[in-house]
């Protein structure tokens, strides 16, 4: 059990440094499962990889210096929550927020479910209020959903 644990724990690390960090969709497909869906707060609609890579890419293209770091994965059997803090600075428009010469640290608590050492699913919360309170401003409301859905 505890190396089942310990695998999954590798296993969601992995996933987060391909896909967000390094925006390598191509290599994530082996970490998941042929049903992984993504669930995002502020997204309206459950995504499949390649939509979840639409949103990453469009991250990374408004973040300078984006990054997710791993602060902590707490696991137990085949769920695992991640702790992540995203930081970047925002030099594009996105999804209603606009940019800032700040450095935004946005926290997120991820709920993974792995199957047979591949993820099956993610769900985040993130931070949407400190995230307000970081660049002062409110975000157009569905705005979110239709940034992504346009791309």
């Amino acid at each position: 059990m505890e190396e089942r644990i310990k695998n999954n724990k590798k296993l969601i690390r992995q996933f987060i440094e391909l896909v967000w960090n390094q925006g390598r969709l191509n290599l994530a497909n082996s970490l998941i499962t042929p049903e992984f869906t993504y669930h995002a707060s502020m997204i309206d609609e459950p995504m499949d990889l390649m939509r979840m890579g639409t949103m990453v890419n469009a991250l990374r293209e408004s973040f300078d210096d984006f990054t997710i770091s791993v602060d902590e994965l707490v696991a137990e059997g085949n769920q695992i929550v991640s702790q992540s803090t995203l930081t970047g600075t925002l030099v594009k428009p996105l999804m209603g927020f606009e940019p800032s010469d700040r450095v935004i640290c946005l926290n997120a608590m991820t709920f993974w479910k792995v199957r047979l050492g591949a993820i099956q699913s993610g769900h985040s919360l993130l931070d949407t209020a400190d995230l307000i309170h970081q660049t002062q401003s409110l975000p157009q409301p569905g705005r979110a959903f239709k940034l992504m859905a346009s791309e």
